[in-house]
């Protein structure tokens, strides 16, 4: 392979990360671009986790899939506030945050690889502000400390799901905003069950993730003490549908079976007198 033509189509896997504790970087890759488990992984010959290696998944992970991501997750549109970020992945989403004057807090679980977020800044030459949790439901911050807050279901919930959603509301700023990615559960692959019953036989449908997954109704009752909520779907590809619907345009078929569920929704201005009612008395 010419080094001055290179593909950004594939990943090499490299035993050393299993020796770590780590999944295989293809799989890291997958989740990270949000692809189905089946999809094999490409053959590449860049370094894991090197510079090279964390540019191109965040060049793939927005286009031209992702696209969605950049417009519902409003990386641009707060700048000098803060973040709370649960879920970070290898901390793409992060990056694009604190390119944009967002002061991010990355949460990490017990699930989590913050090392890799640490690595992927440390490589543009950034310094990740990352809090370990020692549980899911408390989170080591003191009511309103942040404008915005992250949450991604996908791969690595949480155990009670409600219970963070309360944290979350605790320690977000009256007004504050919530975003959410969570499995959809009527996505393309419930349908594909539905209306073709007979394709699982010679096609079997692989989920996104084995998460938990939800209906828009169902997570808005999760985050029910927020208010303006707004949900919707994204996330397909034409390759994963039938070839019966791919004529249609992909736009709009997300929107009916996209694999990720968004919630967008604000802890109430009105907030702001809960807290004084529970301050102590001079």
């Amino acid at each position: 392979m010419d080094p001055a033509q290179p593909s950004l189509r594939i990943y090499r896997e490299d035993p050393s990360p299993s020796a770590c504790g780590l999944p295989e970087p293809h799989q890291l890759a997958a989740v990270e671009l949000l692809r189905l488990a089946t999809q094999r992984p490409g053959h590449r010959c860049l370094e894991p986790f090197s510079r090279a290696w964390f540019e191109e998944i965040e060049i793939k992970r927005y286009t031209p899939h992702g696209v969605w991501l950049r417009r519902v997750l409003e990386f641009t549109r707060h700048p000098g506030q803060s973040l709370l970020m649960l879920g970070a992945g290898l901390g793409t989403d992060a990056l694009q945050y604190h390119r944009h004057d967002v002061q991010v807090t990355v949460c990490a679980g017990p699930s989590d690889q913050p090392e890799l977020v640490r690595k992927n800044f440390e490589l543009r030459g950034l310094m990740p502000r990352i809090v370990h949790l020692g549980s899911e439901s408390i989170l080591p911050f003191e009511r309103g400390r942040f404008d915005l807050a992250y949450v991604n279901l996908l791969y690595s919930p949480p155990t009670d799901p409600a219970a963070v959603a309360e944290e979350l509301y605790r320690v977000l700023k009256p007004g504050g905003k919530a975003f959410v990615l969570a499995p959809a559960l009527y996505d393309a692959g419930f349908w594909q069950s539905i209306l073709m019953p007979m394709r699982r036989w010679y096609r079997p449908q692989t989920d996104l993730s084995t998460a938990p997954h939800y209906s828009a109704r169902s997570l808005r009752r999760i985050f029910n003490r927020y208010t303006e909520p707004r949900s919707a779907k994204r996330h397909l590809r034409r390759s994963e549908l039938p070839h019966l619907w791919r004529f249609l345009p992909v736009s709009i078929l997300e929107r009916l079976m996209g694999h990720v569920l968004v919630l967008r929704a604000f802890k109430p201005v009105s907030a702001a007198l809960e807290n004084i009612a529970i301050e102590p008395a001079a």
